[in-house]
């Protein structure tokens, strides 16, 4: 019901839009909206190569309900949106890297999607570290 995270080094966010968002239900079909990232790695590739590595993705990522060739789940129809820059790629231990909302200096404080916090780079990123870092603020004040 919601955005979900892939273990895929590719394709890094997910929906199921016909579980999502009810005027999408099938009950026979999906409609998944992906995200690849990095996009510089794939903005100047045509749409049918985006697609193809997008299916071998999630192939691997679901064996039993989709294969490369699609001769399990089938495409009905694509749209390619490339939007450069617009999400990083994920990788493993750059976590420890993203600062806290409440920096080591009194009375300095970070907010931005950048920072500590459970979504990737993105606007609900920004928005829940605006959230952390009002809380920081507020707690310091009390003391």
């Amino acid at each position: 019901d919601h955005l979900l995270f892939s273990r895929s080094p590719l394709l890094s966010v997910y929906a199921d839009m016909s579980v999502t968002c009810k005027e999408y239900y099938s009950p026979n079909q999906s409609m998944l909206e992906l995200v690849f990232a990095p996009a510089e790695e794939w903005i100047s590739r045509s749409d049918e190569d985006i697609i193809q590595a997008t299916m071998a993705e999630l192939a691997k990522l679901f064996p039993n309900e989709i294969s490369a060739d699609q001769s399990k789940a089938k495409i009905l129809k694509y749209h390619v949106v490339k939007t450069p820059r617009s999400v990083y790629k994920t990788v493993p231990n750059c976590e420890p890297c993203r600062p806290l909302q409440r920096s080591p200096l009194e009375g300095f404080y970070l907010a931005g999607d950048y920072t500590k916090q459970k979504y990737l780079a993105s606007m609900e990123g920004a928005v829940l570290s605006g959230k952390l870092c009002a809380q920081a603020i507020v707690q310091d004040s009390e003391l």
